[in-house]
């Protein structure tokens, strides 16, 4: 380790810190602790931080799951003044370095490129500067232990380090874990075989709904048949109705495809087998890659298929899921689907739109310069795909995106963004336009923003944080930004309506509700729509609800745990796969307790990668692993919950609120 890097930082008293052969070994308390570096002009491995392209961090977690770190930039004393948060997952057992490139501080990226062990990493906050930066803190995720890691060097450097990993294998030929054993292991090839024939077979011709319509509406309630998806409020509380009148829940499950890519560029090494690319060819498919993750991956769920069903796998895997759709009552294929699975299972769907209209010019993150005409042509051009839909009944809606990476920085005003970002954006003209009219003259505006501005050209130069300069300030900058999120939702909005008059609109999928601003357009969608990642989802549903007047829907939640192989839970993480079954059964129970609420759909059919997708996300949250075995402690639960919901809806449930063990995640994010 380089000499005195650790000593230059100040370590919480609950951090346990003591040297070791290749480092220190580090152990964080189950609630955190902290290590502090502060200062003008540092120096770590002999390179001032100005002068730093890097920072890096190689570590190795002990303990036998993911090891969560988080990365503090500060301004000032606390968290109110301007900052940069990095949350880092790393793979445990492996000697792995993190790093972190010092022109992301900005925060104008969200995502960092997948390295060979290192998980995902996100950067949150508003951004900091670096000549702004007054303390650096590391600190770890709250855990249900303590956990230990060994430290083994802090550095900056002016050039990317390599990321070579020399360890022996943890994955086997089936794309299990090796360094662990678990009830529902799949031991042999051959008995994953026997396992998956034996089910289809079971399934005989198929499954049909019982009780419910061809759709998976309820039989018993029908209101007016318009042959395509609608919301009805029924004068207690919002409902879908399904194309033939009969009141519908959704009860969804996304991501129905045969199985995740496990990201591997420079992790080969790490498995004791990887698939052969002429016998396993659709394995190495990687048409579902995201934008901005390169790198070589490889899926063993579709490899093991391949080894059960041989030339025909894909077949054979869409008539096993659409009967375990059905035999677990839900009712609607959830986002990112197989295009190929939608159209052959006949049964109700939502549809994710792509490539979501942007600008040449942004204004923060994906945030598009949204009063440039070329908006508005690239949203013609975005709602030109709901063509292939149009008449199709079975297609519930779409969703116009997910997440906005903008949206995720608590207090966003992103009016803020157009006056620190130096492009002469349109927004920023209308922007000044609009001051201009409303002050008159720039003394007008200098007495309001507390400010001496010589002419209102002086904002076509950067202005940072103009909402900290008065109240007058903050109040344009709330205005501007509804204008801006407004005029985001409605133009495509607008235009997906004129090629597709009869599908609904389910909106954006917001990630979580960090400023009400986000519900302006509201009147745009038929359905608000957000991603519920709670114990609940009543208190947020509840409050869209209640400012918009619509219904509204949960694009995605889960639930995962640390009783099985993989070396990560879920967002929302328990302890067992019962824990799994009890926490989904609430989720519904609470979500079906507000007016508003039309359903939810659950993140994912497939486990993730163990090694982690293409962004580094390896959680274990499917309803199956990656050997296609069903978590029966949790599925039970879920195919009960799902063939109940209309009685829950109804309030009449059969059990009491369960109980649930629930413990911190364990990813970096």
């Amino acid at each position: 380790m380089n000499a005195g890097s650790l000593d230059k930082f100040t370590i919480s008293d609950n951090v346990e810190v003591k040297p070791c052969e290749s480092g220190w070994l580090i152990t964080w308390p189950e609630n955190n602790g902290s290590m502090v570096l502060s200062g003008a002009a540092w120096e770590l491995g002999g390179v001032n931080w100005n002068d730093a392209a890097y920072l890096v961090m190689e570590v190795t977690g002990l303990e036998n799951f993911n090891l969560a770190f988080v990365w503090l930039f500060l301004s000032g004393e606390t968290m109110e003044s301007p900052y940069t948060m990095v949350n880092v997952g790393v793979i445990p057992g492996i000697r792995t370095k993190i790093t972190f490139p010092m022109d992301a501080l900005d925060s104008n990226k969200m995502f960092m490129p997948r390295t060979p062990g290192r998980l995902k990493e996100i950067v949150l906050g508003r951004g900091v500067a670096l000549n702004q930066v007054k303390s650096f803190v590391i600190t770890t995720k709250k855990c249900h232990k303590p956990q230990r890691m060994i430290l083994h060097d802090i550095y900056l450097t002016q050039e990317e380090p390599d990321y070579i990993i020399n360890h022996e294998p943890i994955i086997d030929k089936l794309g299990q874990l090796k360094t662990r054993d678990w009830n529902g292991k799949t031991l042999s090839e051959e008995a994953m075989i026997a396992r998956l024939i034996g089910e289809l077979e079971k399934y005989g011709e198929g499954c049909t709904y019982k009780g419910w319509s061809q759709y998976g509406g309820d039989l018993s309630v029908k209101w007016e048949s318009t042959g395509f998806f609608r919301t009805h409020f029924d004068g207690k509380r919002w409902f879908l109705a399904d194309p033939e009148g009969y009141r519908f829940i959704s009860t969804g499950l996304d991501c129905c495809i045969p199985g995740d890519m496990g990201y591997i560029t420079g992790m080969k090494e790490l498995h004791d087998e990887l698939p052969d690319k002429d016998k396993f060819s659709d394995a190495y498919n990687e048409d579902d890659m995201h934008s901005g993750f390169a790198g070589d991956c490889v899926c063993f769920s579709i490899a093991n298929l391949i080894r059960t069903f041989g030339e025909d796998w894909k077949n054979e895997w869409t008539r096993l899921t659409k009967n375990r759709l059905i035999d677990w009552h839900y009712n609607t294929i959830g986002n990112w689907s197989d295009r190929e699975f939608v159209q052959k299972a006949r049964l109700p769907y939502v549809w994710p739109l792509k490539d979501f209209p942007s600008t040449k010019k942004r204004i923060f993150r994906d945030f598009p310069d949204v009063f440039d005409d070329e908006y508005e042509e690239n949203a013609k051009v975005f709602a030109r795909q709901l063509n292939e839909f149009k008449k199709d009944p079975y297609m519930i809606g779409y969703f116009l995106r997910n997440e906005p990476e903008w949206a995720f920085v608590n207090g966003l005003l992103i009016a803020e963004k157009v006056l620190e970002n130096p492009e002469n954006s349109a927004c920023k003209q209308l922007f000044i336009e609009d001051l201009r009219k409303k002050y008159g003259d720039i003394k007008g505006l200098n007495s309001a923003w507390k400010m001496d501005y010589y002419s209102f050209d002086a904002l076509l130069t950067p202005q940072m944080s103009i909402a900290a300069l008065s109240d007058e300030a903050k109040d344009d900058a709330r205005e501007f930004s509804k204008k801006m999120i407004r005029r985001y939702v409605s133009v495509p909005s607008l235009a997906c309506k004129a090629i597709d008059p009869d599908h609904m609109n389910l909106g954006m999928r917001y990630s979580m509700l960090t400023d009400p601003i986000l519900l302006e357009g509201y009147e745009y969608f038929d359905v608000f729509s957000l991603n519920g990642y709670q114990e609940s989802p009543y208190e947020e549903v509840q409050q869209a609800g209640e400012l918009t007047g619509k219904p509204v829907i949960i694009g995605e939640f889960h639930f995962g745990a640390i009783d099985v192989g993989m070396m990560s839970a879920g967002i929302c993480s328990v302890a067992t796969q019962k824990d799994r079954g009890m926490a989904y059964r609430m989720y519904y129970e609470k979500g079906c307790d507000s007016p508003y609420f039309v359903g939810a759909h659950y993140f994912v059919l497939n486990d993730q990668a163990a090694l982690g997708r293409f962004d580094g996300e390896n959680m274990q949250i499917g309803m199956v692993d990656v050997c296609h075995k069903p978590y029966d402690g949790f599925v039970d639960e879920v195919r009960k919950v799902n063939g109940e919901i209309y009685k829950i809806a109804d309030g009449k449930r059969t059990l009491p609120e369960p109980e649930v063990h629930r413990i911190p995640r364990l990813m970096g994010f």
